[in-house]
């Protein structure tokens, strides 16, 4: 194991000669021995030791309390005290330096070899706790940054899927109102080829008809009519019978009659008697063109809404 490196720093040379002796006897290294706090701050600014023993009381201009002041600052070398005067004032000094030990002489060497190792302990200790805490202080910078990254770019994705929701809101508004409008486009389409055929073809087809036409033009007459029919079916099978001309309750009959119901069924529903009901199913097998021909009236009403 490397040994610790000691620098002392004592004015008086036989103390500091037995300084030496005894921490190198008890297994340390000694960097090297001055008298004043000048040299003090110069040679622990060359040599780095791991500790420094400081005379307070030195000659020259700096004193132990200032040149351990200048070595912790500058190098961060932890600074034990050998001192025997110990007033107030000086304590007070002492204590703005944060040392890691101080020996009143006269001491012991288990003294001097006690307040040594506890200080090289002590400074050990806050190394490594400095050095956890810089850790630890790197580890909480990059996952606050990560973690502001991350809540940056949720804050982009929920701005991105509101913006997306409100274009597809309006999308699906602007749908509903094309297909509301086409809707209304096929029924109105619808409602002229119904009139328009109803009211300016097939009349005339009518009075084709009435006049006796030989027998080719009668061929044509019913191909005609017949491909007529068969053009506006589409639409009259989607349409309300409002479109052939019912009259409301007219209407009211034929719906009842489609859904099953019998003509005394029929009179309970609409409070209306019997012989009513049977002049509505005259009214609307001939408006339905089936007047008098063996075809099931409610068959037809069905075929229309097919």
């Amino acid at each position: 194991m490397k040994k610790k490196r000691i620098m002392v720093v004592e004015d008086e040379g036989v103390t500091a000669l037995n300084i030496r002796s005894t921490l190198e006897d008890i297994g340390y290294s000694v960097t090297s021995t001055v008298f004043t706090g000048e040299e003090a701050v110069q040679k622990a600014a060359d040599d780095k030791p791991d500790l420094v023993l400081m005379d307070i009381v030195l000659d020259g201009k700096m004193d132990g309390i200032a040149a351990a002041g200048h070595i912790q600052s500058n190098d961060d070398i932890p600074v034990v005290y050998l001192t025997a005067h110990s007033d107030s004032k000086m304590l007070k000094r002492i204590k703005s330096t944060a040392p890691f030990g101080y020996i009143v002489k006269p001491y012991t060497d288990q003294e001097l070899q006690m307040s040594v190792e506890i200080a090289l302990y002590k400074h050990g200790m806050e190394k490594k706790l400095k050095i956890s805490n810089d850790e630890l202080e790197a580890k909480v910078k990059t996952r606050t940054e990560e973690l502001g990254k991350t809540v940056l770019l949720l804050g982009e994705a929920e701005q991105k899927l509101r913006l997306d929701a409100e274009t597809l809101a309006e999308s699906n508004t602007a749908l509903k109102v094309l297909l509301k409008q086409r809707e209304q486009d096929q029924t109105e389409l619808a409602n002229n080829i119904m009139s328009n055929v109803k009211h300016l073809i097939l009349p005339y087809i009518e009075k084709l008809k009435k006049n006796r036409p030989v027998s080719d033009e009668s061929d044509y007459l019913a191909l005609l009519e017949s491909n007529l029919n068969n053009i506006v079916s589409p639409f009259s099978a989607k349409l309300s019978f409002q479109y052939l001309d019912f009259t409301p309750r007219e209407m009211m009959v034929a719906d009842l009659i489609r859904d099953g119901k019998q003509d005394k069924d029929i009179m309970e529903i609409l409070h209306i008697s019997l012989d009513t009901v049977k002049a509505h199913r005259k009214n609307i097998r001939k408006k339905l063109g089936i007047n008098n021909k063996k075809i099931n009236l409610r068959s037809k009403l069905l075929s229309l809404t097919k």
